[in-house]
């Protein structure tokens, strides 16, 4: 119920501002990134997944589907490294696959795009398959351990500066 009346709240935030806790496991944190990802990913973010416990991240670009109408998260390397560019959307690397993406607003309806930059931020997120890419795709050492269940809304950068 507090998840839900931040979001409320909080609905003004932008994508690229918006900050959100893995429900039933909180230290498991995600943000979107502004990143110079060209005209192959429109979105112009990436969605960091940080663990406070072991400090391990994951990196997404945020995709929406052909016909279909799905929405996609596709991992790369981590966007603040040096050199980063973005992976050829045709079958370029991505280190731990492509998980799927369901965002909604504050009352659960599905959202019918990914974020992106300067857009509204989703109150809510799930990946349905990201325990799948995290943890078996990855390498021992880089695995994550997250529950599967949905991100909350838990802050905004642009309004706390303000």
């Amino acid at each position: 119920m507090l998840a839900l009346m931040v979001a409320l709240a909080l609905s003004g935030c932008a994508a690229q501002d918006a900050h959100y806790v893995l429900r039933d496991h909180p230290d498991v944190r995600a943000e979107f990134h502004q990143v110079a990802s060209g005209p192959q990913w429109p979105s112009h973010l990436a969605l960091r997944l940080h663990s406070t416990s072991s400090g391990r991240d994951a990196w997404f670009l945020p995709w929406n589907g052909g016909s279909d109408g799905s929405q996609h998260m596709a991992s790369t390397t981590d966007v603040t490294a040096p050199g980063w560019h973005p992976p050829d959307p045709d079958g370029g690397p991505r280190p731990l696959g492509d998980v799927s993406y369901i965002g909604t607003d504050a009352d659960y309806r599905v959202l019918s795009e990914v974020p992106r930059l300067g857009a509204p931020a989703p109150a809510h997120f799930l990946l349905p398959d990201l325990r799948e890419a995290v943890w078996y795709r990855a390498r021992q050492d880089q695995r994550l351990d997250v529950a599967r269940q949905f991100f909350d809304l838990d802050g905004c950068t642009a309004q706390k500066r303000s």
